[in-house]
């Protein structure tokens, strides 16, 4: 689904006006001083009707976002309300027990970070068969809200358990997740005794689902605050009752975990700078490896039709080969971030044939298999002042071990590290205008590895093409992994492009879909200073998603 808002709404100065200092279209009711949470008070009494806009997965986690946005919250607020919704409405990627990473830009601020929630497996114990993340959602999400919110957090969390308690209409892309894993899933009582309708057979588009141990979990939260859920007698109960699940948990865990604020890695493109994820998030730094790539002497811009597949192709290809450079997986707070040095693609790209695929084993780095779990989840968010938060979360499996933990309704995450079980799928994407700070376009993919390649097509397509951000997300896709060395084409892409890729040397197999992607731009720029309101919001066509405005 889509929407857009487009309002050039110009609001005439007099003498008496208070703007000193001020200019643009908040100029005649933002005093000069005004501080972020001023602007955002003064102009939420103003006339305006634009609150924000979001785009998610599922359509009634956004839904609660819309309403926070038009309650008055910061884009953060919304944000975080959406993340603890999907707790409820999308247990398959999200839940109390797994974990993501979020880029947050203020351009009050003139701010851009990183929040990194990304879950580190859970201490063994002798009863462990599903090995566990370690809950890192809540601690992320809260670190979040403090420094950028603006709402009660009580208040999210009250909304969230009411949403558990009294229940919710389950939505076609949760009810699309029950069908796909209810067979494995029903063999953990716990969960068939939430996930499961009397007859035995998972809630359905429309059914209305109640999670009274969830909804009670979050009571707990809301009143003894998050230490109860890391430090607490709720901690020392859910440690036991991950233990009893087969997980691994041990209070240490709990107690010690902190997420990491983090600087984004931003590469300069025309007159915006684009922010990518640092390590361990592998598709922000595949994405950054790729945009240099894409860049390097205009290749994007300069190529069209079948050219344009194999170049998309060819970045790739390269971009996972050589990612793992700057992957350790020790001390990921301390990465390497030297991925984004325009240096990297001038010399993946020094064997790039526009006429020819390179075959992968020619490259240097080689390419390995790396396996990437597609069942994650992202959402954007951007509010009335150009405060946005762009998301990836997941329960690093579809709906983690496949467990409950008795007695709490968290699903716990399957323990990073596992097989498939990684965060090289995580890496949302947001740009700002690089003079000004003013929000521009963010973007939050999921699908596995076809979420980096579906990111960035989109990306080059709006930024570097000035595509409308409609046709960029619904342009057909192709992914290359590196390894095996096979172009992954969707069926829409045309015979006319596949065989061309074809008479290149690419061998080629087609999928229905490759990747969903979440997305907004204002691409006149918003802040508080804007002379006008443009901004446009789309959710994947390819899921069951939404995207909305918040309005008056």
């Amino acid at each position: 689904m889509a929407l857009a808002i487009v309002a050039l709404l110009l609001v005439a100065c007099s003498d008496d006006s208070g703007s000193a200092g001020k200019s643009g279209f908040f100029s005649s009711i933002l005093p000069g001083s005004a501080s972020r949470s001023q602007a955002r008070s003064t102009l939420l009494e103003s006339d305006l009707v634009f609150f924000g806009v979001v785009a998610g997965d599922e359509p009634n986690a956004v839904k609660a976002a819309e309403e926070v946005l038009k309650f008055g919250g910061t884009a953060v607020d919304a944000a975080v309300a959406l993340g603890l919704a999907m707790t409820v409405t999308l247990p398959s990627s999200v839940s109390l027990g797994g974990g993501g990473v979020c880029i947050i830009h203020d351009p009050g601020r003139q701010k851009t970070e990183v929040i990194d929630f990304i879950a580190p497996a859970g201490a063994l114990n002798s009863r462990a068969d599903r090995p566990s993340a370690v809950p890192t959602l809540l601690s992320g999400l809260t670190a979040m809200h403090v420094r950028y919110g603006d709402l009660d957090l009580r208040g999210l969390l009250a909304t969230t358990e009411k949403m558990a308690r009294f229940g919710h209409i389950v939505s076609r892309a949760t009810a699309k997740q029950f069908a796909i894993a209810a067979k494995p899933l029903f063999q953990d009582p716990v969960a068939r005794g939430i996930f499961a309708r009397p007859d035995g057979n998972p809630y359905a588009e429309g059914d209305r689902i109640i999670q009274d141990d969830l909804a009670d979990t979050f009571a707990e939260i809301r009143t003894g605050g998050i230490t109860e859920f890391y430090k607490g007698s709720f901690a020392r109960r859910m440690v036991r009752a991950v233990q009893d699940a087969g997980g691994t948990l041990s209070l240490e865990d709990l107690r010690n975990y902190v997420p990491r604020w983090r600087k984004p890695v931003g590469i300069q493109s025309q007159d915006l700078v684009i922010n990518f994820v640092p390590a361990p998030a592998g598709a922000g730094v595949g994405g950054g490896l790729m945009w240099n790539m894409l860049v390097e002497n205009d290749r994007y811009l300069r190529v069209n039709g079948d050219a344009r597949a194999h170049l998309l192709l060819e970045t790739a290809k390269r971009a996972f080969a050589a990612r793992r450079k700057w992957l350790p997986q020790a001390e990921p707070a301390k990465s390497d971030i030297t991925f984004a040095d325009p240096k990297n693609a001038i010399s993946l790209m020094r064997d790039f044939e526009l006429g020819k695929a390179t075959p992968a084993s020619n490259l240097k780095p080689a390419p390995v298999k790396n396996a990437e779990n597609p069942s994650g989840t992202g959402f954007v968010v951007v509010d009335l002042v150009g405060l946005a938060v762009s998301c990836t979360l997941t329960n690093y499996n579809l709906f983690g071990t496949g467990r409950v933990a008795p007695g709490t309704g968290v699903v716990l995450a399957a323990a990073p590290g596992q097989g498939d079980r990684n965060a090289l799928s995580l890496g949302p994407l947001l740009a700002f205008d690089a003079e000004l700070g003013s929000f521009h376009f963010a973007t939050a993919a999921s699908g596995g590895a076809a979420a980096l390649t579906s990111t960035m097509a989109v990306a080059a397509d709006s930024i570097l093409r000035g595509r409308t951000l409609e046709k960029a997300i619904a342009a057909p896709r192709v992914h290359h992994g590196g390894s095996p060395d096979v172009a992954v084409l969707e069926n829409a892409v045309p015979d006319s492009i596949a065989n061309a890729l074809r008479r290149r040397g690419h061998k080629t197999v087609t999928v229905p879909t490759l990747g969903r992607v979440n997305a907004a731009e204002c691409p006149l720029g918003l802040d508080s200073e804007s002379e006008a309101v443009a901004c446009f919001v789309y959710a994947d066509p390819r899921g069951a998603g939404l995207a909305t405005e918040a309005e008056r």
